[in-house]
């Protein structure tokens, strides 16, 4: 099993590797970006081969590691980088409705004589 569990972690940080070559990690994750997406990679295969373990058994387990770490790879930088979007555009949403001046609500918009 600890051979397993080096090939997922190898398969990981390949899968990792390629996507840097893809540019699919955000900007915003400043100049050590090139590391994280190659550990997120070799963690999520990891992860997924241990549980594809548990539950189907050996033999399918490389496979859906390979799979579950080009989804990690993909998901987990947009994801994360979703809700921080998500996030600030509700406070910037909600910041600028309670700061916008009223309106008016009668019947005419015109400004009286």
């Amino acid at each position: 099993m600890l051979i397993l569990s080096l090939l997922w972690l190898l398969v990981g940080i390949l899968v990792g590797l390629l996507a840097n070559a893809a540019r699919l990690q955000p900007a915003s994750w400043g100049r050590q970006r090139w590391l994280v997406i190659p550990g997120i990679g070799a963690l999520s295969a990891l992860i997924g081969g241990w549980l594809c373990v548990l539950l189907l058994g050996r033999y399918v387990a490389t496979p859906m590691a390979l799979w579950i770490a080009v989804f990690g790879v993909v998901l987990v930088p947009w994801l994360r980088y979703g809700w921080a979007y998500a996030l600030t555009r509700r406070r910037s949403h909600q910041e600028s409705k309670s700061t916008s001046p009223t309106t008016m609500t009668s019947g005419d918009p015109s400004p009286s004589q």
